[in-house]
């Protein structure tokens, strides 16, 4: 049975405080979001990984700690790197101040 699970953050209300990042960002993705100059850019890349990691979440129904996702990208498609996930599909999109996210576990 496929599962379906979303979720929407506003920008604002993300945090760049390094406790907040190394608990939702997978290391690879810290060092990307490191290599990113712009403020509001920074928050944008938390808040649509933040949306995506709660959609997973949704689609799992089971405890998981963000930081061990590791979402990259794929011919310009946002995927999840992790091989115990790689049936779930995730599109991430962004709207001035809001993230949001959905995932498809098949």
């Amino acid at each position: 049975m496929a599962k379906i699970g979303t979720d929407i953050v506003q920008v604002s209300r993300i945090s760049l405080e390094t406790s907040f990042l190394k608990k939702v960002l997978h290391q690879d993705e810290f060092n990307l979001l490191n290599d990113i100059i712009d403020l509001d850019s920074k928050k944008q890349f938390v808040a649509g990984r933040w949306a995506a990691k709660e959609a997973i979440f949704k689609v799992l129904n089971k405890n998981v700690a963000f930081n061990t996702i590791s979402i990259g990208y794929i011919k310009n498609k946002p995927v999840i790197l992790n091989n115990d996930l790689n049936t779930i599909e995730i599109s991430i999109s962004h709207e001035k101040e809001y993230a949001i996210a959905v995932a498809l576990n098949l």
